[in-house]
């Protein structure tokens, strides 16, 4: 066999290579028979699927562990990624998801019999080479997810007549879109999305009427959207929005697109209002138009999408209600008006529709109240309305299906209790109903909850206490703040271990602050401020060492700061203001490099305030209202009174100014005077002064002094 006989001479030319000097002569035979080879495909695939693996592969070798060189023409069928037809000749390479890093050789050309390439998510880069024009046989090209760059060799497909899917998605290909493609008769899905194209959409794309998928979107497209795309009978699905940027709206011949089920064109700048037209779009499944600059009314008209599920037309400047005849959307699980300027009441409607999972139309100018059936079909999974001028209950129903996962009803004039039903709905994950007139007890079951993440309550009128058991443990944020509750904080808040903000200010707690909070590993934020606490401040609070804020402001805290404090390394926060806190300032407090605020006014701390470090970035009303506090240039500081403090500041009698005064003239004295003892006569007397291991002569202090007399007495104790 020829395929054999070459590759058998190429292996003993390349055994051979220590033996002898490649001269003119082998080189030319080599070089010679790799042309013949690879010009005429009589080499086997199995050599070009070798090269291209060398080429392809990343620093750390590659997926394509199992391609190997061999002796038989036909090991490179069993290859993972490989598919051969009766004679060995490659129809299909899928190599994806495999971290390649490297580019593709031209010689992939080679590979002239290939149905299928697929090359995706391997993040290999370079240019696609020309030399994939030679790919006649292909129906599916996909090199979508690399890092492929320059303008998209549009001529290679001029003879692929039988491609039908062409993959380039999220890529780096810039310029013009490619208007060879319009040949491609038997194309079914382009898709040249997340990349840099730039320019307008072709008109002749449509053209292409075999087209059922059309993805544009993500690139840097200008000029209209061609009204003419509005001929493409068979376009299932289209996708021109995000980060291009359109000039003028959505055309009107968009609606001939009988087949259309899915019609994307989010985020690319479209003015004007939406087109009646879309109501002729009967297979219309999901319709998103959100992030633009849509303005005018809702159209009624768009009720007749009988078959709709997904309606996304939020964050535009659309005016007036929400249409009644929406009630024959019975299709409909999504709905998402959030961010215009929509008004009236939330239609009752709304609560009977059948399939709805999720409602969301939060920033409008809506009022009245939620319809009291809503969430009565059971599949209700997700309602956000805040910040209209909502007002009355929350309905009861809500988690009838148990399958509610986000409530969220945040800056409204909501009333009432929260429904007891609510505090048995285990799918929940978010309650976010704060800035309301809510109040009543919240249910306990609530704070139990398995997978509830956040529990917002804020700035409403609840009252009552915190239940004796809490253990949410998927529970990572708890705001109670701004409300009257009251009681004590239970121990079992220490359950909580995926806490990590704990906001419970301006309510009336009592009692002392539990130490189970602090066994809280990951607990970042703790807020009591303005509530009734006592007692002293857990030491255990130290060994909290994620705590990034501390407000334990305007509560009757007693005891001293925990000398520990310094342990929080990461602390940025501390308000221990108004409070009943003595003792001194821990000196650590100036190590804690990441404290940026502190507020420890108005206590009953005493002695000098800390310096240097940090604290020399503090102000001085960081530290106003402690009377007996001294400031660093204070020289007497009377309120100190421990012989020594821990910071090595003096304390009590060591402040004196006499005591000062005594240690300067003896130092000076010691200074001045010979370390030996010598003896004095002074008026017959011999008068030694013992101060310490330094004898002190009479002779060098005062001569004229004797020993014993009233003068010597007064003399020496000046001295000591």
């Amino acid at each position: 066999m020829v395929i054999t006989s070459i590759y058998s001479i190429l292996v003993i030319l390349y055994k051979m290579r220590s033996f002898f000097t490649c001269n003119r002569l082998h080189c030319t035979l080599i070089i010679f028979l790799f042309s013949v080879c690879f010009s005429t495909s009589r080499c086997g695939d199995l050599e070009v699927l070798l090269k291209l693996k060398s080429s392809m592969i990343g620093p750390k070798g590659s997926g394509m562990d199992d391609w190997k060189p061999s002796l038989s023409p036909t090991a490179h069928c069993s290859f993972s990624g490989i598919s051969c037809d009766q004679n060995s000749r490659v129809i299909s390479l899928n190599v994806s998801h495999t971290p390649l890093f490297g580019f593709i050789l031209p010689e992939i050309g080679l590979l002239n019999k290939l149905v299928s390439l697929t090359i995706a998510a391997d993040n290999l880069t370079g240019m696609l080479p020309t030399e994939m024009a030679n790919l006649t046989s292909l129906k599916v090209l996909n090199v979508s997810n690399n890092v492929f760059y320059g303008k998209f060799p549009g001529e290679i497909t001029l003879r692929m007549t039988e491609l039908e899917i062409l993959d380039a998605y999220n890529n780096n290909f810039s310029g013009p879109l490619p208007t060879e493609l319009v040949n491609l008769k038997n194309l079914k899905i382009l898709c040249l999305g997340g990349n840099y194209f730039s320019g307008p959409i072709p008109d002749s794309y449509s053209e292409i009427q075999s087209l059922e998928f059309l993805g544009l979107g993500g690139n840097s497209l200008t000029g209209k959207i061609p009204a003419r795309l509005g001929r493409l009978k068979n376009l299932k699905t289209l996708f021109v929005g995000y980060y291009n940027a359109f000039e003028g709206g959505i055309p009107e011949e968009l609606g001939s697109l009988s087949s259309l089920q899915h019609l994307d064109m989010a985020s690319c700048d479209l003015t004007g209002e939406i087109p009646k037209s879309l109501s002729f779009l009967k297979n219309l499944e999901a319709l998103y138009l959100q992030v633009n600059q849509l303005t005018g009314n809702i159209p009624p008209q768009l009720s007749g999408l009988g078959s709709l599920t997904m309606l996304d037309i939020s964050i535009n400047q659309l005016t007036g209600d929400i249409p009644n005849s929406f009630s024959k959307l019975t299709n409909i699980s999504l709905i998402n008006l959030f961010k215009n300027k929509l008004s009236g009441g939330i239609p009752a409607f709304i609560g009977d529709l059948p399939n709805l999972k999720v409602f969301q139309v939060w920033e409008n100018n809506f009022t009245s109240e939620l319809p009291n059936n809503l969430g009565q079909n059971g599949k209700l999974e997700a309602l956000d309305v805040t910040s209209n001028r909502l007002t009355g209950p929350i309905p009861r129903d809500l988690c009838k299906g148990g399958k509610l996962k986000t409530l969220i009803l945040m800056y409204n004039l909501f009333s009432g209790p929260i429904p007891e039903e609510l505090g048995a709905c285990k799918s929940l994950v978010k309650v976010r109903i704060q800035k309301n007139l809510f109040n009543g007890t919240i249910p306990a079951g609530i704070f139990n909850l398995p997978l509830v993440q956040i529990i917002e309550v804020s700035n409403n009128n609840f009252s009552g206490e915190l239940p004796s058991n809490i253990s949410g443990h998927s529970l990572g944020i708890l705001d109670l703040s701004n409300n009257k509750i009251t009681g004590k904080i239970p121990p079992s808040i220490g359950n909580l271990k995926s806490l990590q903000t704990l906001f419970l200010g301006r309510n009336t707690f009592q009692g002392e602050i539990p130490s189970e909070i602090f066994d809280i590993d990951i607990l970042s934020k703790i807020n009591i401020t303005s509530n009734n606490f006592s007692g002293e401040i857990p030491t255990s609070i130290s060994s909290c060492t994620s705590l990034s804020s501390i407000d334990f402001s305007q509560n009757s805290l007693s005891g001293e700061i925990p000398e520990d404090i310094g342990s929080l390394k990461i602390l940025s926060t501390l308000n221990l203001a108004h409070n009943r806190l003595i003792g001194h300032i821990p000196n650590e407090i100036c190590s804690m490099t990441s404290l940026v605020i502190l507020n420890l006014s108005y206590n009953n701390f005493v002695g000098r305030i800390p310096s240097g470090g940090q604290c020399f970035f503090f102000k001085d009303s960081s530290f106003t209202g402690n009377p007996d506090l001294c400031t660093p240039s204070i020289v007497s500081c009377p309120a100190m009174t421990d012989p020594l403090q821990d910071s090595g500041q003096t304390r009590g009698k060591f402040c004196s100014p006499v005591f000062v005064v005594a240690v300067v003239a003896l130092a000076t004295v010691l200074l001045l005077v010979p370390s030996r003892s010598q003896t004095c006569q002074c008026e017959g007397s011999v008068g030694i002064i013992h101060l310490e291991k330094t004898t002190l002569e009479l002779t060098d202090v005062n001569c004229s002094l004797i020993p014993g007399s009233r003068e010597f007495q007064e003399y020496t104790s000046k001295l000591s």
